[in-house]
């Protein structure tokens, strides 16, 4: 049975995911609005990729201990992870054309550059690139997450590779540009299958257990804050040696985006069966997070249009804001078209 709570955090990922990208291209939220979704509260791009390795491991994981589904289970990820592959190219392509439509294209010597380039996924963005490495590396995470201490094993796996990261950010990335390398930010995604190994246990805790630990993540992100932002509100400053970077991404950063991505996962579900669950809110934060992969896709190219309508109704001012509602709504109306089809 499929467990409407994912789709809702994938929803919620993706509508903070559009609301930031839309800030990076300059689009007008003015600048108490921009500040605080652009830089305070920012959690789509760890959120998205703890939530997917979330999915992963509450959908897959029962397939993979159960000896007869194992084999199928796991040839369906590496089919899964050829299917992004493929989605990756035409997004390439594509995006490669527009840019030489628009004359912003690069320097191209010959076809076979371009589609070395996009063979190569060194065109057209590297968060699907991340998600076709970690995919296709799934079942080798799921055969340890069966096997007992098999999650500790994967945990310390994990942070060694992200310390080995924090020196050599770009060790199995295609190109040095990249705002996602697999070898940083596989750690987020590792936590969100750990998080799902014992994801069962979790949903039985009483509330006051859960209510601790969204206590604890919320303070953690709070210390946490205050060291990144102290200068900027005027507090006291907090150092807590750590670095806050997203590229590449940092200690600090990595941390932060954890503790902000579990609060909200464990607030929004403690308030799930009594408040969220028929809510016509939570029915259309759901509906975007039921096609988020095709959704994610589309709203590269909305936040483009939004972008290039800002950059000829500059007049538009914080008024701006109004594109950021539409490219939502657009967004959802074609997650909903998918629904029905």
């Amino acid at each position: 049975m499929r467990d409407e709570r994912l789709d809702f955090w994938r929803g919620l990922c993706l509508i903070d995911m559009v609301l930031v990208h839309l800030i990076y291209q300059n689009v007008q939220f003015g600048n108490a609005l921009g500040t605080f979704i652009g830089s305070y509260t920012r959690f789509a791009a760890g959120g998205f990729i703890f939530i997917s390795g979330m999915s992963i491991g509450i959908i897959f994981l029962p397939r993979a201990l159960d000896p007869a589904r194992r084999a199928a289970t796991y040839i369906s990820l590496w089919r899964r992870s050829l299917y992004i592959l493929g989605i990756q190219y035409i997004n390439a392509l594509a995006q490669m054309l527009l840019a030489e439509i628009e004359g912003n294209g690069g320097s191209y010597t010959s076809l076979w550059h371009v589609l070395r380039n996009v063979l190569l996924m060194r065109e057209g963005g590297d968060l699907l690139p991340f998600y076709i490495v970690m995919i296709a590396l799934s079942p080798l995470f799921l055969e340890l997450l069966r096997r007992r201490g098999g999650a500790l094993i994967l945990a310390v796996l994990s942070y060694y590779g992200f310390k080995y990261g924090m020196h050599h950010p770009w060790a199995f990335s295609m190109a040095m540009h990249q705002s996602f390398p697999p070898i940083l930010w596989q750690a987020i995604f590792v936590c969100g299958l750990i998080f799902a190994n014992s994801f069962r246990r979790y949903d039985a805790l009483r509330l006051r257990w859960k209510m601790a630990i969204a206590g604890l993540a919320w303070t953690v992100f709070a210390v946490l804050f205050v060291s990144e932002y102290s200068y900027d509100l005027g507090l006291p400053h907090l150092n807590l040696h750590m670095s806050f970077a997203k590229v590449p991404l940092s200690d600090g950063e990595a941390l932060r985006y954890l503790t902000m991505i579990v609060g909200i996962v464990v607030t929004t579900d403690m308030l799930w069966r009594r408040f969220l669950v028929s809510s016509p809110f939570a029915e259309f934060v759901q509906t975007l997070g039921r096609k988020s992969l095709a959704v994610y896709v589309c709203h590269l190219w909305v936040v483009e249009g939004a972008a290039l309508l800002a950059s000829y109704w500059w007049w538009m001012g914080a008024w701006q804001l109004v594109l950021a509602v539409a490219s939502v709504l657009l967004l959802w109306f074609f997650a909903l078209i998918l629904d029905v089809i």
